[in-house]
């Protein structure tokens, strides 16, 4: 029986994979792809990749033996190269998969490509990242293993330590790599992980900015823009998205947990789908709340909008006092913000009325047209808040 899915080559470096990585990689592979050859190149007769021989054989991967007739020449690299390209010119495959953080096969990477072919990038972290973008598709080993919550970080440093915690990660993300260690990366890299060593994920807020300008550059006229569009752009432009790097498993998993837009089905074509713009969008409003170069104080502004909507009352409008509380609860200090008061702040972005003086100050979103209908204003209010059209015309 024919499979309909993609038939896949999986090339391993097996001097720049970890042992305890390949079953992770394989079952990612197999999600969406069919592999049809299954090959890792190096000298498997070293001591330091002696250790694979059981794990091959349980996943079925056939060892391609090079040896190393010269210290410090990679001769399995020019191995895999040789045989990606015999395989490319066999048209057996619709895509390669390169397990492997070495910059040596960007070249290879460009040239699968330019024949139409996908490739998938398998690696690490510390990839360099002309490598990860020559790739369809690179997904970091890290991003495989199971995450490790703030929480329990929290809890492992806490507790007692009975061995010498390892020295801090780089701030580019990259581990730190002393010199005899980089000297000798082959021997380093084959042996197993430490067990228990989890990465960690970043808050799903931190992709707000990146998930905004894919919105800005797929919206429709309307300014809703369908996941699967911002999901297709943000791949096309960063090779090494994942939800995963965030903590969630699919794409409306972050849309979600960033809290930066409003999501709704809608019907599509034939059947239905999700869209979202920003909680702050209205129909009459696009313009006004595209993603601007100043991404701090776009940020401000819309955690002011959602500080107004969250302090709305039955008819409204929301008391200063409220406000300030709930932009607090947002993680957002107004004596940061440039501005000396709240109230400051809220006229400045010319997105609020305001009504009273005082401590009494109460403020609403504007709309151009005091005529929309409650669809314009459900993005500020829940469904059983009511909208006191006298009052606004006034």
């Amino acid at each position: 029986m024919k499979s309909d899915l993609p038939s896949f080559a999986v090339l391993i470096d097996a001097d720049n994979v970890k042992l305890d990585s390949i079953s992770p990689i394989l079952e990612e592979i197999t999600r969406n792809a069919r592999i049809t050859v299954r090959r890792i190149y190096g000298d498997f007769t070293s001591q330091n990749l002696s250790i694979w021989k059981t794990k091959l054989a349980e996943h079925a991967i056939h060892p391609i033996q090079q040896y190393r007739n010269t210290i410090g020449k990679n001769a399995s690299d020019s191995a895999l190269i040789i045989d990606a390209m015999d395989l490319l010119h066999s048209r057996r495959f619709e895509g390669f998969c390169l397990v492997s953080s070495d910059s040596d096969f960007t070249r290879l990477a460009t040239r699968i490509r330019e024949d139409g072919l996908v490739v998938y990038g398998f690696g690490e972290k510390k990839a360099p990242k002309a490598f990860v973008n020559a790739c369809d598709r690179y997904i970091y080993i890290e991003n495989l293993q199971t995450p490790q919550l703030p929480e329990q970080i929290v809890e492992h440093t806490n507790g007692p330590v009975s061995t010498p915690l390892p020295a801090p990660p780089d701030p580019s993300g990259n581990p730190k790599i002393s010199a005899d260690a980089e000297s000798d990366a082959i021997a380093c890299k084959a042996l197993p992980s430490t067990e228990g060593a989890r990465p960690t994920c970043k808050p799903p807020s931190q992709a707000s900015k990146l998930l905004l300008r894919a919105y800005t550059n797929v919206t429709d006229e309307q300014g809703w823009a369908m996941l699967g569009s911002m999901s297709s752009y943000i791949h096309a432009n960063h090779s090494d998205f994942d939800p995963r790097t965030f903590g969630c498993a699919k794409f409306i998993d972050l849309i979600q947990k960033a809290e930066a837009f409003e999501l709704v089905q809608r019907a599509y074509k034939n059947g239905q789908s999700y869209f979202c713009r920003p909680w702050s969008e209205s129909n009459a409003s696009v313009a006004s709340l595209k993603i601007s170069k100043e991404d701090d104080k776009q940020e401000f502004r819309l955690a002011l909008l959602k500080a107004v909507s969250e302090a709305a009352s039955s008819n409204g409008w929301s008391p200063i006092s409220t406000i300030g509380q709930k932009l607090k609860a947002l993680g957002h200090d107004i004596s940061k913000s440039g501005f000396s008061t709240l109230t400051d702040a809220l006229k400045a972005t010319s997105l609020f009325e305001m009504q009273g003086s005082g401590a009494a100050r109460y403020f609403r979103r504007k709309f151009q047209d005091s005529g929309k209908t409650d669809s314009a204003h459900c993005c500020l209010h829940t469904p059983n808040q009511s909208r006191n059209t006298d009052t606004e015309n006034s």
